[in-house]
């Protein structure tokens, strides 16, 4: 069924619940997807081009690590904030194309460096941007879609998030050996004779391609009633907004964070140092892993909740970020018996699945419950929460492993222990979440529903 929003052109019928039509929905999707794709090529070649940069800049390992991680987690976590913040007030194709040409900018910095400052600098560029685009891109999806498609349509999204690394850093290693064979010796004279910095700088300009893509899409908003408020502000006049079941949603998105973290960092390490791998065999055992999870349990799993949205309203899609959450557990136990590495590769590839699902979901299902006006704050904060305590997960592997157990398998059971405990807990708060969700409403309302003609173009 579709309906005319007023003040739409001949021919843009908008699709029932949201204020876009088929066409504008799905280029914001697909936008937002190489816009993704372009931040990862710029943000991870430096992870394949750490020697070089040592050789060229005598830098050590430890500060080599400062960039690939503490650098940009301050700048990430206070622009996730700042950013949803403004998502919520000001033009999301303004925001977007600012961090665009800010992590672009950041990112031609680090290939230009000619000493370790420079290199910082450019890394906290780089991740001012990379924390502004994601309260941007999951406000603008969600409202693109109409609630019974958004579990499809932030699963597709949620793909490039999981498998975009993978395909940058193989892209870069592409690239990197072009520069090594002299395919760019003719831009010596502005990058330098080192390589690198020509593979860097290559890899940040698809950023710029984007800016005219994402200036050519819409961007709807409610429009003032006739009382002069807007839908979503009539929604915050309501006797009180879910907050008790958002700070549930936020607690389990970043448990949900850390088991993938724990288990991702790891890992290798256990193909190497429990079944024998050599490094190429071990890294070539990952990226089919992530790849396959993260591809296919977002697509799936957006799919199913969406088919659950439509029966059972938002408690369903809840549910089933909580089944999905508990599924991981039986599934990370195999870490804690001799199993073949194939097989054990099986079960991970089944449990990161299950992990992005729930993590995808539990989004989706935030968004829902949050006005028009608060979703950009609200997505942030959920980008922060993960990000700082997802960084607890290597660590606390590593703790159980020294401290905890003992012996040959201290290390995969130190990831079963940790990962079975934080899905669990998980699933836990998502049940009691689903719960909470059936009986406001009776599950079905979904908080952020746009009004019936566009704000702004």
């Amino acid at each position: 069924m579709r309906t005319r929003a007023a003040g739409h052109g001949p021919g843009e019928d908008a699709m029932h619940g949201s204020l876009y039509n088929h066409r504008q929905a799905y280029a914001v999707l697909v936008v937002m997807v190489l816009v993704t794709l372009s931040l990862d090529l710029s943000r991870l070649p430096m992870n394949v081009m750490v020697d070089p940069m040592r050789k060229t800049l005598g830098i050590s390992d430890v500060q080599i690590s400062l960039l690939l991680g503490a650098v940009g987690a301050v700048p990430f976590l206070v622009m996730s904030l700042v950013g949803g913040w403004l998502t919520d007030r000001l033009s999301r194709r303004l925001l977007m194309s600012v961090a665009i040409a800010i992590w672009t900018l950041g990112a031609a910095t680090c290939a230009l460096a000619g000493r370790f400052e420079m290199l910082v600098a450019g890394r906290m560029l780089l991740f001012v941007g990379a924390g502004m685009k994601l309260p941007v891109a999951m406000t603008w999806i969600n409202d693109a879609f109409p609630p019974a498609q958004r579990g499809r349509a932030v699963g597709a999204f949620f793909v490039v998030l999981g498998s975009g690394p993978s395909l940058a850093i193989m892209l870069a290693g592409v690239v990197q050996r072009l520069a090594d064979g002299g395919a760019f010796a003719s831009w010596a004279s502005v990058f330098g004779p080192e390589p690198w910095r020509a593979t860097m700088f290559l890899l940040a300009l698809p950023g710029l391609l984007m800016l005219p893509l994402v200036f050519g899409l819409r961007d709807r908003r409610g429009q003032p009633t006739a009382l002069g408020t807007r839908a979503a502000d009539s929604v915050q006049q309501a006797p009180a907004l879910p907050i008790k079941l958002l700070m549930t949603l936020v607690s389990a998105a970043a448990l949900l964070a850390l088991v993938d973290t724990a288990n991702l960092s790891w890992m290798p390490t256990v193909f190497t140092r429990n079944f024998g791998y050599d490094a190429q065999q071990a890294g070539f055992t990952f990226g089919i892993v992530t790849l396959i999870a993260g591809s296919a349990g977002p697509l799936i799993g957006g799919w199913i909740g969406d088919s659950l949205h439509r029966r059972h309203g938002l408690a369903g899609r809840v549910w089933l970020a909580s089944a999905a959450a508990l599924c991981c557990v039986p599934l990370l136990a195999v870490y804690l018996v001799q199993v073949p590495p194939a097989w054990l590769a099986v079960a991970l590839t089944l449990n990161g699945a299950c992990t992005v699902t729930a993590l995808a979901l539990t989004y989706v299902n935030a968004q829902s419950l949050l006005p028009e006006n608060r979703r950009g704050l609200g997505t942030g904060m959920i980008s922060a929460a993960t990000t700082i305590v997802a960084s607890a997960g290597p660590t606390l592997v590593a703790l159980s492993s020294q401290h905890l157990l003992g012996g040959a398998m201290a290390l995969p059971q130190s990831i079963a222990l940790v990962g079975g405990a934080g899905s669990a807990l998980a699933a836990l708060i998502l049940a009691g979440c689903a719960r909470g969700v059936g009986r406001t409403a009776d599950g079905r309302a979904d908080i952020s529903q746009p009004a019936a003609a566009p704000h702004r173009r």
